[in-house]
């Protein structure tokens, strides 16, 4: 990274949108919103925000939403593009995908705890409904797609968890569908930070309380998507990330914190699904399919609800590949799995990249070989790391340092040049996946059993003849420098 962009990226931090309707605004003044109104909750909002992600189009705004009044709105498609997702995780905008996972990861390397700061009250107190009110089909919850199992209002959600024996707080991205008008699914996958809270509370006999953001600052949806260390929360990660403390007020009914500029929340208990569990899904997940199906899980009772005037629901429904779910950028996933390859002292690591649904499928990195086995080794940790978008994913790929690992046809052209099939592919079962998984067969869903094999891809160069490999018949770095010095009047960009 150049100094010049390295002070962009050490201003960027303090110029993160602290709410919702912040990071609205700068699109809207950029071009990149569109207001629509009169669509229908069901399907119409799902088939719009489909297609407009599929042209990579602006970021909507459904407002006047059928049955429900002027105000009550919808905001999908607003993190599917960059340039957006740099705006609402404080980026530098002119950085590129790799350089950008690189930012992300240097300043996560870089952690000064700021613990959030409880304020007594903030927009989301302007309304509040509890008791007899609770009616949280007050809102305009779309459903999605055809084969969903219900109109699921957490998309773009944020989980609100605490653990009872350490007492350090988490939040989580983690579906929400609703039953009625006071109850809510809370489905997670195991191994989830929230799974392990909420089980401790039930193994006590009681319902473990939980808050859930359906509307908030755009880094906090970041860092609910993130997987952090196990007792580190994700109000200190954004607090680091934007260079001070998140503003909360305690819950009334739970005492967990709350986001006071979020848009809508509720307050709830979970109870041992053995005491109430009712049937959750289907729902078209990340992967592209419906992969988990329907069965008794977990709920939500409603006690509380919070909301700003003219509320907010932040859609971020799962759409099939290229576009799938999430951000554009891997920021957290592959900043993780990087960090956590240099914590194991790793050598030679020069880049790290996740493609594929949710950004957790396919682990690329590229690395300055220094000795034999070296590809296998980097490759071999980072398939047992549990983060980063190693957990779930299948591939592991290691590549030489002139591949950029973000760039998926160079990825493929090093696979397809440099991989011997018969020498350089290794297939391990018996890793821990997800539910969510598409080839989890039936037979194995009956027995509980997730678990996958991963594929290591050496698509290195052989270490011992790497020196008579063929050469890349491309320009030298001084030549092409040069050219571009000489010609940079014809080399400048063409006007949009």
């Amino acid at each position: 990274m150049t100094s010049k962009r390295r002070k962009a990226a050490k201003k960027a931090g303090t110029n993160v949108p602290q709410d919702l309707r912040a990071f609205l605004d700068i699109l809207d003044k950029r071009g990149h919103l569109k207001v629509v109104e009169g669509a229908d909750w069901n399907l119409e909002i799902g088939a719009l925000n489909e297609i407009m992600a599929e042209r990579n189009g602006p970021a909507l705004l459904f407002d006047k939403v059928k049955g429900y009044p002027a105000g009550y709105r919808i905001a999908t498609n607003i993190l599917h593009r960059e340039d957006f997702q740099k705006v609402a995780f404080g980026v530098p905008e002119d950085l590129g995908n790799l350089e950008a996972v690189r930012y992300w990861m240097e300043k996560w390397n870089k952690f000064t705890s700021y613990p959030p700061k409880v304020v007594s009250k903030g927009p989301i107190t302007e309304n509040i409904m509890e008791g007899k009110d609770v009616n949280i089909l007050k809102f305009p919850t779309p459903k999605w797609h055809e084969l969903d199992g219900g109109r699921y209002i957490g998309t773009g959600v944020a989980t609100i968890t605490k653990d009872p024996d350490e007492g350090w707080v988490n939040f989580g991205t983690y579906r929400v569908m609703i039953h009625d008008e006071k109850t809510l699914a809370f489905y997670a996958s195991p191994g989830k930070h929230a799974v392990i809270a909420r089980e401790k509370y039930w193994a006590r006999g009681e319902d473990c309380p939980v808050v859930m953001c359906f509307g908030q600052q755009p880094l906090i949806f970041a860092a609910a998507s993130s997987a952090l260390p196990w007792g580190v929360s994700e109000f200190e990660m954004v607090g680091h990330m934007q260079d001070g403390p998140v503003e909360v007020v305690i819950g009334k009914i739970t005492g967990l914190p709350i986001p006071a500029n979020a848009e809508i929340v509720i307050e709830g208990f979970s109870p041992n699904p053995k005491k109430d569990g009712r049937p959750e899904g289907p729902f078209g997940e990340w992967t592209g399919y419906y992969a988990s199906g329907r069965r008794d899980d977990a709920v939500v009772h409603i006690k509380r609800i919070y909301f700003r005037d003219d509320p907010i629901i932040h859609g971020n429904p799962p759409l099939i590949p290229p576009m799938s779910i999430g951000f554009p950028i891997p920021l957290t996933t592959a900043s993780v799995l990087w960090t956590e390859l240099e914590k194991l002292g790793l050598q030679g690591i020069r880049g790290v990249y996740v493609h594929g649904p949710g950004h957790r499928i396919v682990a690329v990195i590229s690395l300055k070989q220094r000795f034999l086995g070296h590809a296998k080794q980097v490759a071999s940790a980072a398939g047992a790391i549990f983060v980063g978008g190693a957990c779930t994913g299948r591939y592991i790929i290691t590549v030489d340092d002139d591949i950029d690992p973000s760039n998926l046809e160079e990825v493929l052209w090093a696979v397809t040049t440099r991989c011997d099939p018969e020498t350089a592919i290794d297939i391990v079962p018996g890793f821990l996946t997800s539910p969510l998984d598409p080839m989890l067969a039936p037979e194995k869903r009956e027995k509980l059993d997730f678990t996958t094999a991963k594929v290591f891809i050496n698509a290195c160069r052989p270490y011992h003849w790497r020196d008579k490999f063929p050469p890349v018949n491309r320009a030298s770095t001084e030549i092409r420098d040069k050219a571009m010095r000489k010609f940079k009047e014809i080399l400048k960009p063409s006007p949009k």
